[in-house]
């Protein structure tokens, strides 16, 4: 039944992502919530609980990054209370894979090989000169760029995580 709720939320996570470019903020602290719940009355809610602050820590970086939005940091984070380490761990390995082969698809399919390694090299280059730092242009909140709707990309590492 369990497997069912989280199913059911990270499909509607990645509907929304692609609809409305937006994950509900009332979606992601429900299923935080219902995870850290469910995971206490089985007695093992530390392990949810430290997932789930594993995940804000990992979700922050990127978006302090550009790379990621803040609704992709609350879903991520609503996953770890859900999955626990284990299947967190292994969602977000898949999760990754399928980004990137997003990202692949979208490169070549729109002809921007060349400038995706320029813009690779201008974002190396200013983590070089000023840190690690979303670059000003190149990040996720820039609507020129292409972007992926990363809830997609999570609910197919969760799908493989929960069905493996």
């Amino acid at each position: 039944m369990w497997n069912s709720v989280i199913v059911a939320f990270v499909l509607t996570a990645a509907l929304a992502d692609v609809r409305w470019r937006k994950i509900p903020r009332l979606l992601t602290l429900t299923a935080f919530a219902a995870g850290l719940i469910v995971h206490w009355a089985r007695g093992d809610f530390w392990s949810a609980a430290g997932t789930a602050l594993l995940g804000f820590a990992v979700g922050l970086s990127f978006f302090s990054l550009g790379a990621i939005g803040g609704g992709d940091v609350k879903l991520i984070t609503a996953l770890g209370a859900m999955l626990g380490f284990g299947f967190w761990t292994f969602a977000m390995e898949i999760t990754i894979l399928a980004a990137a082969a997003m990202a692949v698809v979208q490169i070549i399919r729109r002809k921007i090989v060349v400038q995706t390694f320029r813009n690779v090299v201008a974002i190396l280059k200013g983590w070089l000169t000023s840190g690690f730092r979303a670059h000003p242009v190149i990040n996720v909140q820039n609507e020129a760029m292409v972007r992926s709707p990363f809830a997609v990309a999570v609910a197919v590492g969760t799908l493989c995580a929960l069905f493996r």
